[in-house]
């Protein structure tokens, strides 16, 4: 299925699943994570965000504040990365009330239009994580699976076609392992080929792997744990400099508790 067609679904899907809800009025904003000021607030799939005075409003107030570092934590390690600009919006959102609240398992931008992203950068631990399940069909569940096994793992990921094999590089001053592939055939896991997670699908969500996409992962190992950065592009998206902007930027913090 193309990215047309399955967000067409989806916004179809989401259009009649909100129909019988009140729409909020345009004083509320979606409930933020503690440590970070979010960009655009969410919208159900059959909304009008383009130019409602909610988005306005929102996005007049945080364009100001759009490079601010956000923190995350993925299994006791703790870093913080750079928003290219306000269109990269922490999801997945979820619907708390009459409000929203933004999720700190990846950033998404969607580029032609409020809903579906183009792009997206995620994290997640391996081999386990509390908000990303690893796709165990492509990923060994193996807990001694090294880095470099890890990249020969995607390298080789059935449906693929390999863009550049696995290479050293330093993310955020540590030694990390870089592969890229494209999506020839849909054989992974949803919505994050190698990941899968939970997503009630509001504001730019990550509408799943298409056949064309651009996959990136960066294989970190942060004091033992091994920390998986995956971020994919749409064709003719436009944000793979942006990308590469954001995994640039990351900053490691040393081991940390989660407090969500």
């Amino acid at each position: 299925m193309t990215r047309g067609a399955r967000v067409g679904a989806i916004a179809a899907a989401a259009a009649i699943a909100v129909a019988g809800l009140a729409w909020f009025d345009a004083g509320t904003t979606p409930a933020e994570a503690p440590t970070e000021v979010e960009s655009r607030p969410a919208a159900p799939a059959s909304a009008p965000t383009s130019t409602s005075a909610v988005e306005r409003k929102s996005r007049g107030s945080t364009e100001r504040r759009s490079h601010r570092r956000l923190s995350r934590v993925v299994e006791n390690v703790s870093f913080s990365l750079r928003k290219p600009g306000p269109d990269w919006v922490s999801g997945p959102i979820e619907r708390r009330g009459s409000g929203f609240r933004n999720g700190r398992l990846y950033i998404s931008n969607s580029t032609r239009g409020p809903q579906g992203a183009e792009g997206i950068v995620f994290w997640a631990g391996f081999p386990h994580d509390k908000r990303a399940d690893p796709c165990t069909s492509l990923l060994s569940p193996s807990a001694s699976a090294s880095a470099a096994e890890l990249a020969q793992a995607v390298a080789a990921a059935p449906g693929t076609d390999l863009v550049r094999k696995p290479s050293s590089v330093v993310v955020g001053g540590r030694p990390a392992t870089h592969v890229v592939i494209a999506v020839r055939e849909h054989l992974g896991c949803e919505p994050g080929y190698f990941y899968s997670w939970e997503d009630q699908m509001w504001g730019p969500f990550w509408p799943g792997t298409s056949v064309g996409d651009t996959i990136r992962v960066w294989i970190v190992d942060v004091d033992g744990q091994r920390l998986f950065l995956e971020a994919e592009t749409a064709p003719g998206s436009g944000l793979d400099r942006e990308v590469h902007e954001i995994v640039g930027s990351i900053r490691f913090d040393g081991p940390d508790r989660d407090s969500r």
